[in-house]
């Protein structure tokens, strides 16, 4: 299962949500303990106004009906809510509404403590010409707590409304499961807006500076991803004076040694395989004079030891050409090259009698270095023409697309293994299929192909057919 991948500088927002949330509640939990808050500061802002308007509501609607319809109204009001409404008296006896179980630390709320001379005069139902509340009245007690077990939230507000029978005032209590009371108690909606509203406010704040981290990140990922394909040239700017500076120094300063010693090693190898040439080349020669002198019997062992030779001869002349591969922009000047005609002539060099399959435009042109193209196209011919050309024709395909010219060589033999596929163009690698000295070559092959395409400015890629085979694409700019 692949890992959700997020932007660093989306790693960084949530953590800043993460934290301002835990410092809300460890202020919070602060607030607690030292005042002792209760939840009843939730009833200080817009709730406080929404329970002593449900209150006053149900306090006008109760006024104007008979007392046998009130536990209709509280059922319908509560059904409003999902929270269940009851009556209780100022003794904490219920009165009216659907029976609940109230816990102790609630019964004692219940009790008005207001007064006789607190109080506003009582409305009674069925009087609609009673007096109205004051506008400027002082606002009605009211409680809000979490308590029984299992937990309810209650809230109850103080009402001016009695019965007919008893002249105390009722209050009203409102009983919910959850904190939000249908939204009575608790409006989510605002704090997620604030909660939004804050981490968009935080994103715009953030943003210069965690862009400008994740900007130098990103061409810090794209310069090493140019240096491990040996681009060693590649340096990172170091205009930053922190650590991520530092890491760009460090970076520059390793693409510097790693082209040095890459250099170096290359330097070292031409110069070993050039060395190398002479003493084959008298061996060879040393050999022919003793082959004319030989016995019957030393023939074979004489045979035996010119197809070293040859083999390494043939050896030093690949590594040479992978040593000169790299300089050959340097040697050779891009030409107009019929792509048709050039591919006749490899094949008729490399695989003459391969079955090639040809389907290329007699009009194509590419403007390339045609030694190197030459040198690339005949390696993938003669490696189809060796594996393959027992298994189907070797088909070779050639056309224009996206502003490059895209050439594919594939062929019907057993391929190579899948893992096999990242590291074909390296040097001196070979699949385990293909290690022994009559079938496998040297392992340069496609390493001197990758680096002729490299030097058109071009690309090399391989991939398995379906059901068996491999395809080399080639893709060179067009311009």
């Amino acid at each position: 299962m692949s890992r959700l991948r997020l932007p660093l500088y989306v790693k960084i927002l949530l953590w800043f949500g993460v934290n301002l949330l835990l410092l809300a509640l460890l202020v919070f939990g602060f607030l607690s303990m030292q005042f002792r808050m209760s939840l009843d500061w939730m009833l200080s802002g817009e709730a406080g106004e929404r329970v002593a308007a449900i209150g006053d509501s149900i306090t006008d609607e109760l006024s104007q009906l008979p007392e046998q319809e009130w536990p209709a109204a509280l059922l319908r009001h509560g059904a409003a809510y999902d929270v269940t409404f009851a009556l209780f008296s100022s003794s904490g006896a219920q009165i009216m509404g659907a029976h609940v179980q109230v816990p102790a630390e609630v019964l004692r709320k219940l009790i008005d403590k207001r007064g006789p001379n607190d109080r506003p005069p009582p409305r009674r139902p069925l009087h609609p010409t009673g007096k109205k509340r004051p506008s400027d009245a002082p606002p009605k007690p009211r409680f809000m707590l979490r308590a029984g077990d299992p937990a309810h939230y209650w809230a109850g507000v103080h009402l001016d409304l009695t019965q007919q029978s008893d002249n105390r005032p009722l209050t009203l209590l409102m009983m919910s499961s959850t904190i939000t009371g249908g939204g009575l108690f608790f409006d989510l909606w605002p704090w997620l807006g604030l909660a939004a509203a804050a981490l968009l406010l935080s994103a715009l704040v953030w943003m210069p500076f965690v862009r400008g981290i994740t900007g130098f990140i990103g061409k810090l990922n794209h310069a090493a991803g140019r240096i491990a394909h040996g681009n060693f040239g590649e340096r990172v700017s170091r205009s930053r004076n922190d650590e991520l500076g530092e890491l760009s120094s460090s970076v520059n300063t390793m693409a510097a040694q790693l082209g040095e010693y890459v250099a170096e090693q290359r330097r070292i190898t031409a110069d070993v395989a050039h060395e190398l040439c002479s003493p084959i080349a008298r061996m060879q020669m040393a050999l022919g004079v003793v082959e004319q002198r030989s016995t019957p019997e030393q023939s074979g062992y004489l045979k035996k030891l010119d197809a070293e030779l040859q083999h390494m001869a043939r050896l030093v002349e690949e590594v040479l050409a992978f040593s000169k591969a790299e300089t050959l922009p340097a040697r050779e000047t891009a030409e107009d090259i019929n792509l048709h005609d050039l591919i006749v002539a490899v094949i008729a060099r490399e695989a003459p009698e391969a079955d090639a399959q040809l389907d290329v435009p007699k009009e194509l042109q590419v403007h390339s270095l045609r030694d190197a193209l030459d040198r690339a196209i005949g390696n993938i011919l003669r490696n189809a023409a060796r594996y393959a050309a027992d298994s189907g024709p070797i088909l070779i395909h050639a056309d224009q697309q996206d502003g490059s010219t895209v050439i594919r060589i594939s062929d019907h033999g057993p391929g190579v293994p899948p893992d096999a596929l990242p590291r074909l163009f390296e040097p001196f690698y070979r699949p385990e299929a293909a290690r022994r000295r009559s079938t496998g070559g040297s392992g340069l092959g496609l390493a001197i192909t990758k680096r002729c395409i490299e030097a058109c400015r071009g690309t090399v890629t391989a991939k398995l057919r379906e059901p068996t085979g491999l395809e080399i694409v080639i893709s060179i700019p067009a311009a």
